[in-house]
């Protein structure tokens, strides 16, 4: 056993010999940004060793330069600790609160209060010579135009005699589905709450409502805590299948974060935790599996077979949530592998399947997910667009948190970039939404041309105002553009530049969704100018600049700016709807059997549809 020292916390942790770094780190609480899941990869999990400082890993050598493993700078995640060692962890390296989306840009379909969870006050009738129906039959008779075919637990009928006689058979009765979960002394009706969660690859959102009532009391929000082993679902699939016990270590990260949100809300409403019955959530199928520690193996290869893709209903308690003793969880269907509970959650809160016109439903982000239709049909498929747009693969790229660049455009009275960050803080990295603004203007001022590549040096000066050439820097693989040099970022160490390999990236991130829509039109037999509305969902989706998606080509020509509409986290309101009305889950089971599924990879006509979506406007032109 050693210790390590962390700076600037200077807290020390006790660590096994070969325990990593990274691990110990994640282990005692302190969060490292990783997007590769711990393989070496992406270098967003640097530290710098001041005492006792080990050689570099190859991982270190090939990505770090030779200053900076002068310096004691190494990978944290291949950093395996065989000493004590003094370790302090740059700003640059750590995970802080992103921007998350809690609300949703739509307004959601109105439906009936009738949640899964009910109470009813109830006078029954005294036993008497003449009625020597059991307790249990007495009360189901009272509630059977509500509940009929009610059963219940040994617990519950174990109590229920004295609960009933305490106070002539005057009691409230709380039935989740058709099981009686409790029965209490005199009317105690109106304390019955539920919470419905958004899971994200990234972020999780829960919200508090009261189910007597239909009202929102309380939200909360947390970092997806398993980002700690991998920034997109392949890597904690990869990670999942290393056994059981890495499958429970996911679960209770996920199901721990859940329990945090659930107990903030019920703090910020002042409601007794205790009388949270029920639990729905929308998540990606991969997700979804980790939050039931199934292993995800099969969907993260062909043929993308999940365990299980119908809804699931399981007790609370059975994935370790410490709500009610009788909380149940209500997990929303899958399409299939790639098109997961989120997107029939946000299906039902847009109400795609009920609307006339032909609308686009389409989820940006690490898997983008399509789905195309009306009422007459719908048709779904999954874009493998890679997590470019959030950071990940991105050479300063990090999530849309504190110092990110999340705005770039081009100043016409200097003649030169102006950069935006979250909170206004020192940049500290490029999020998904600067990029594609960053590349949408580079494309407008001639930096990038049509075809993706950043200009030469020589090229710039002679295109290019003075300060625009002054960023186009030569490198060893084409050129760069310098964002902020690293006299004024966050960490003095790096400058902040776009490589010609990052435009790569986002090329190949929007290509995926474009050649997604493209097909998911191709399938149906129109073109762009037939569909009437574009939804664009998701926390990432919020917040793109609509002008400098379609500068990218984010979606086809002929679907015009005015069609965008950002219906921001849908997947939440879909849970919420499913929370307040049962009836919801019936439809949202049956539009996931009836959603028609493409599987893009499938078809033989997908490669040159991807490889012209990868290219920007105006490439054929040039």
């Amino acid at each position: 056993m050693y210790r390590v020292k962390i700076l600037p916390e200077d807290k020390s942790i006790d660590v096994l010999d070969g325990e990593t770094v990274f691990d110990a780190c994640c282990r005692a609480g302190i969060m490292i940004q990783s997007a590769c899941g711990g393989v070496g990869t992406c270098t967003k999990c640097i530290v710098q060793v001041k005492e006792n400082v080990p050689a570099p890993s190859p991982h270190g050598i090939r990505n770090l330069s030779s200053t900076e493993i002068e310096q004691g700078y190494r990978l944290s995640c291949q950093l395996k600790v065989h000493q004590d060692l003094l370790v302090e962890i740059p700003p640059g390296s750590r995970f802080y609160g992103e921007q998350i989306l809690t609300v949703g840009g739509a307004s959601a379909p109105d439906v009936d209060l009738d949640p899964n969870v009910r109470q009813y006050y109830c006078q029954l009738p005294l036993p008497e010579i003449h009625d020597q129906a059991s307790d249990f039959d007495r009360l189901a008779r009272a509630l059977v135009a509500d509940a009929p075919d009610l059963i219940s637990g040994l617990d519950q009928l174990r109590e229920l005699a004295e609960v009933l006689r305490e106070n002539d058979f005057r009691v409230t009765a709380t039935v989740s589905g058709r099981r009686l979960v409790k029965t209490e002394v005199g009317n105690t009706r109106g304390s019955v709450f539920g919470m419905a969660y958004d899971i994200g690859t990234t972020t999780v959102v829960g919200y508090l409502l009261d189910l007597t009532t239909g009202k929102e009391l309380a939200l909360a929000s947390r970092s997806n805590p398993q980002a700690a082993f991998g920034h997109d679902v392949l890597a904690r699939g990869d990670y999942a299948d290393k056994g059981p016990e890495q499958r429970k270590e996911l679960q209770h990260l996920i199901v721990g974060c859940l329990q945090e949100i659930a107990e903030e809300c019920c703090e910020k409403a002042r409601a007794p935790i205790e009388h949270v019955y029920e639990v729905t959530f929308g998540g990606n199928t991969i997700m979804t599996h980790l939050v039931f520690a199934m292993n995800p193996r099969h969907i993260t290869v062909s043929p993308f077979t999940p365990i299980w893709s119908r809804a699931y209903r399981v007790p609370a308690i059975e994935i370790g949530l410490k709500l009610s003793r009788w909380a149940t969880v209500y997990a929303l269907p899958s399409v299939g592998g790639y098109v997961g509970g989120d997107i029939t959650s946000g299906i039902i809160a847009c109400d795609l399947e009920r609307r006339d016109d032909l609308t686009l439903f389409v989820d940006v982000g690490t898997n983008g997910e399509i789905v195309l239709g009306n009422k007459t049909r719908l048709i779904s498929c999954a874009a493998p667009a890679g997590p470019a747009f959030e950071g990940a693969k991105i050479s300063c790229g990090l999530r849309a948190m504190s110092g990110a660049i999340d705005k770039v455009s081009y100043d016409e009275a200097e003649k030169d970039l102006a950069l935006h960050t979250i909170g206004h803080h020192p940049p500290r990295g490029v999020c998904g939404t600067g990029l594609i603004d960053a590349v949408a203007t580079f494309l407008r001022v001639g930096m990038v041309d049509p075809g993706g590549r950043v200009l030469e040096t020589d090229e710039a000066k002679e295109k290019l105002p003075p300060k625009l050439a002054g960023r186009i820097l030569a490198s060893d693989n084409g050129s760069d553009i310098l964002l902020v040099p690293k006299a004024k970022t966050l960490e003095r160490r790096r400058d902040l530049t776009l490589t010609q390999r990052d435009i790569r990236e986002l090329q190949l991130a929007k290509g995926a969704i474009r050649a997604g829509v493209d097909m998911a039109l191709k399938v149906w037999g129109v073109s762009g100018a037939d569909v009437s509305k574009v939804l664009i969902a998701g926390g990432f989706g919020n917040y793109i600049n609509p002008a400098a998606a379609m500068a990218i080509g984010l979606f086809p020509p002929d679907i015009t700016v005015d069609k965008l509409e950002f219906v921001g986290n849908s997947a939440a309101v879909g849970a919420k709807l499913c929370l307040a009305d049962r009836k919801q889950r019936q439809r949202v089971e049956r539009l996931a059997r009836e959603i028609e599924y493409i599987e893009l990879s499938g078809r033989k006509d997908f490669a040159d549809v991807f490889m012209t979506a990868m290219l920007f406007p105006g490439y054929e032109e040039s």
